[in-house]
């Protein structure tokens, strides 16, 4: 399990917390639980993939730029060098 995806779960875990307090306590009945934990998941899943899809983009954009940043070598130094 990748740390986007644990990131993800224990956010959901978090939020999960006061709704089972209120079902613990009786202010909170099992369908309105159930609504809120749906809503919650739903939530935790968009969190999710835009979390990867930031890292994704990230990640790609770093890499552009190093190889735009690494010196180009020419035709003459690369024939050198594999002799």
């Amino acid at each position: 399990m990748n740390p986007i995806n644990r990131l993800a779960a224990l956010l959901g875990l978090i939020v999960l917390t006061p709704i089972a307090y209120g079902v613990a306590t009786g202010s909170l009945d099992m369908v309105d639980a159930a609504v809120r934990a749906g809503l919650t998941l739903g939530a935790v899943v968009v969190v999710r993939i835009i979390g990867r899809l930031g890292v994704s983009i990230l990640a790609n954009s770093m890499e552009r730029q190093v190889v735009a940043e690494a010196p180009q070598r020419r035709a003459a130094d690369r024939e050198s060098a594999a002799a």
